[in-house]
C-alpha cells in the first residue's frame, strides 16, 4: 500500500524534503512507518520519536494521532510537524 508523508516545520529540514510517498506492507502501523522513514530518510527522525522526545505533532488524514500502533491504510496522508516555540 502507498502512504504520503508530509514533513512540516523543522521536520522538513531534518528529512531534507517536504513530501515523501512510500510503499509499505498492508497492515503497517504508524510505528512501522516511522522506522521506515528513519531508515530511508534520516535516522534522527526515528531515534527521537522512539526515545520519547516529542519532536512531532502527528496527523493522519487531518486527525491528530498519538498512538504509534495506529494502523495505516492505503492512501493515508501522514503529516509530521515539529512543535515550534517562539518568544
Amino acid at each position: 500500500m502507498r502512504v504520503h508523508v508530509v514533513f512540516l516545520g523543522r521536520a522538513s529540514d531534518i528529512a531534507g524534503t517536504n513530501l515523501l510517498e512510500l510503499d509499505i506492507e498492508e497492515g503497517a502501523t504508524l510505528r512501522d512507518l516511522i522506522k521506515i522513514v528513519g531508515e530511508r530518510v534520516n535516522p534522527v527522525l526515528a531515534e527521537r520519536y522512539f526515545k520519547g522526545h516529542y519532536i512531532f505533532v502527528t496527523y493522519i488524514n487531518g486527525v491528530p494521532v498519538e498512538n504509534p500502533n495506529t494502523k495505516l491504510k492505503d492512501g493515508d496522508r501522514v503529516v509530521l510537524i515539529t512543535p515550534e516555540m517562539g518568544g
